[in-house]
């Protein structure tokens, strides 16, 4: 079991910065909901840190989470170690196909293995450290 007692501490200054290895380092399961209320996971892997409360995710493979942001800007976000500690943020998300976003996406994630679609920007709201 991950968490046996079912237990989050929510961290009360996100400063994602601290962070960074943890989210760069390890794959992200983004969860959405479209128009009609059906949730969608998807997992992504090419992840940056943009600042203390902004997440750049690379759209590489994604097919419903760039609709569903659009319909519906709430996301959830995990991360976990390969010791199963871990992260939940809670945000607002927008999607991108162009402009300054979209460049640094491509800056960072376009290679011989990957090409972007989209770029995926969050603002986190909340985020909870799991034990």
């Amino acid at each position: 079991m991950i968490n046996p007692d079912n237990k989050t501490n929510l961290l009360s200054d996100v400063k994602l910065t601290k962070y960074v290895n943890l989210i760069e380092g390890n794959p992200c399961h983004i969860a959405t909901v479209n128009s009609d209320n059906t949730p969608n996971l998807s997992v992504a892997s090419d992840i940056k840190v943009l600042d203390d409360a902004t997440i750049l995710i690379s759209n590489n493979e994604m097919i419903h989470t760039p609709d569903n942001i659009i319909a519906n800007h709430n996301v959830v976000l995990t991360f976990f170690s390969d010791k199963w500690a871990g992260l939940r943020l809670t945000g607002v998300a927008s999607y991108y196909t162009q402009g300054e976003y979209f460049d640094v996406c491509n800056k960072y994630f376009n290679n011989e293995t990957a090409t972007p679609k989209g770029a995926i920007i969050v603002k986190v709201i909340k985020a909870e450290g799991i034990a």
